[in-house]
């Protein structure tokens, strides 16, 4: 397509395009007439703009009209082959919204919710299989959990988006065990707070709490409590949380027991939406 003075569309184009780089103040636009032919230099003109850079407006609105109506379509392209199939059902949405919340607030929790998700039947929603890749690029056994996790579509998405390739430096590098993928990783606790990881929920209850009205257990704890309500036995959960949400707020020691009863519970939950039976 070209216009009257033998100029092309593409090289009408680039003269608008440079002085909209200059901009109007220190050069005018194209006269519409050396640069778009008939009717389209008419409409223009006749627009009567007050100002430069009205002017330049209408010739790239009119420009944009031309440009976009001379695109023909391409070849219609073969439709791409799906992924093989997954029998496994997709994870409830709250189990999704869930490892939204984890990852932003509870990272601690991350393992346990894919390793829970695997061994119940579950697999990961095709849109949340993007951003678990990415987040694990470079962490070859969560890597490995993710692609369990997301079955055949892992393998078409890098197929399809190498970007989401695990890098070279983590291809080089021996593959994880099966035993490492799914056990959970070992956190720091102390060997005085150890048997609480066995113990029943009252128990466990009575020595978090009067530790925290104590002063026992204070701020400087944060790190090894996460640790334990992380790793402890998951039926104690709620019984621990109610006795940390009646630590009296007057005491030194409820701010850190509102952040434990929050860990708690997320935990509990977490767990409740995954251990739903899958519908096959």
């Amino acid at each position: 397509m070209t216009t009257s003075m033998n100029v092309t569309v593409q090289e009408a184009w680039s003269r608008l395009v440079a002085a909209a780089m200059l901009g109007t103040d220190r050069r005018d636009p194209p006269d519409p007439s050396d640069v778009i032919a008939g009717l389209i230099a008419d409409v223009v003109d006749d627009t009567v703009r007050s100002s430069p850079s009205e002017r330049m407006l209408a010739q790239v609105a009119a420009m944009v009209a031309v440009r976009r109506a001379g695109v023909l379509p391409g070849p219609v392209l073969p439709r791409a082959a799906g992924p093989p199939p997954d029998s496994r059902p997709v994870c409830i949405p709250a189990a999704t919204d869930r490892w939204h919340h984890l990852v932003s607030s509870w990272p601690v929790l991350e393992d346990e919710w894919m390793l829970t998700l695997i061994a119940n039947g579950w697999r990961l929603p095709p849109e949340l299989i993007p951003e678990v890749l990415a987040r694990h690029r470079r962490d070859p056994i969560r890597r490995a959990r993710a692609e369990v996790a997301g079955g055949p579509l892992v393998g078409w998405l890098v197929g399809h988006l190498p970007a989401f390739a695990a890098p070279q430096a983590s291809n080089a590098r021996l593959d994880p065990s099966a035993e490492a993928i799914g056990e959970l990783p070992a956190l720091p606790i102390p060997p005085d707070l150890e048997p609480l990881l066995r113990a029943p929920g009252s128990e466990t209850a009575r020595a978090l709490v009067g530790g925290l009205a104590s002063g026992a257990l204070g701020i400087s704890h944060r790190a090894v409590l996460v640790n334990l309500l992380s790793r402890m036995r998951s039926d104690a959960l709620v019984e621990v949380a109610t006795a940390l949400q009646h630590v009296d707020p007057s005491s030194v020691g409820y701010p850190l027991a509102s952040v434990l009863e929050d860990l708690a519970r997320t935990r509990h939950r977490m767990l409740d939406e995954l251990l739903t039976t899958p519908q096959t």
